[in-house]
């Protein structure tokens, strides 16, 4: 049985986007001196979204492929189309995601509680719910891409693979992270998310495609196609109207 590297790449670096971030904001509450509240804090909430998301999608799996695709395909198109959007407004104003910053914390918007015990209870609950805000999307994608491709070991191999990885690039290489394409990642995660729930939602309601699962290749192609030519032309338009107002000033 051959390996779908499409579920695989699609999960493994949505899936790794989100576990640096994880990672990088353990990272910073260990450095303000609450190492415990970091760690415990990320097992607890990973290890939450986790157990939920196993036995929630264990009881999907009863519910027939053909209406599963309809509501992933459409799940799927509208959590892409989500980092998609993102990406572009990154790509074109030239910014990056808020945990490269050098005050991840600050950057994030979380504030910490100043010291006054051995164990900080709200810094722990800071770390907790940090995480599993960044697992939910994970276990969103896992079990949608999942259950609509049936593809569970690459699903679920990809995401142990991030998480491992997450947490070594992290510890062992943090100094490096700014080198990070992190924009052009979400963007290709996006793109390949949309890209796979329109194939599913085409199934579901179905649409026979014409080059059966090559069009998942010409349907990323296009979503491909159509984002590059949306930053091209924003950008144009900001060039445009920032001349406007240079010469305005003047």
């Amino acid at each position: 049985m051959s390996m779908n590297w499409g579920v695989a790449i699609a999960v493994g670096s949505g899936a790794s986007l989100d576990f640096l971030e994880t990672a990088a904001i353990a990272y910073a509450v260990a450095r303000s001196g609450y190492l415990r509240e970091a760690i415990w804090g990320s097992v607890v909430g990973l290890g939450t979204v986790a157990i939920v998301a196993a036995v929630f999608g264990k009881g999907l799996q009863a519910i027939p492929l053909y209406g599963l695709q309809i509501v992933i395909g459409a799940i799927l198109l509208w959590f892409g189309s989500g980092w998609v959007k993102k990406g572009i407004r990154r790509q074109v104003d030239g910014k990056r995601a808020g945990w490269l910053a050098d005050d991840p914390l600050t950057a994030e918007g979380i504030d910490l509680e100043v010291q006054t015990q051995r164990f900080s209870r709200l810094n722990f609950i800071v770390m907790a719910k940090s995480a599993a805000l960044e697992a939910f999307e994970v276990a969103v994608i896992v079990i949608t891409v999942g259950l609509a491709s049936q593809a569970w070991t690459e699903a679920l191999g990809a995401t142990l693979v991030a998480l491992l990885g997450s947490a070594t690039l992290v510890l062992l290489l943090h100094r490096y992270l700014r080198h990070l394409p992190d924009v052009l990642i979400k963007l290709g995660t996006g793109i390949l998310l949309c890209t796979l729930g329109t194939f599913w939602l085409g199934e579901g309601l179905g649409l026979e495609w014409w080059l059966g699962d090559g069009a998942i290749v010409a349907i990323a192609t296009l979503y491909s196609l159509l984002v590059t030519l949306t930053i091209v032309l924003l950008r144009r338009t900001n060039n445009s109207l920032n001349s406007q107002n240079d010469q305005s000033l003047t």
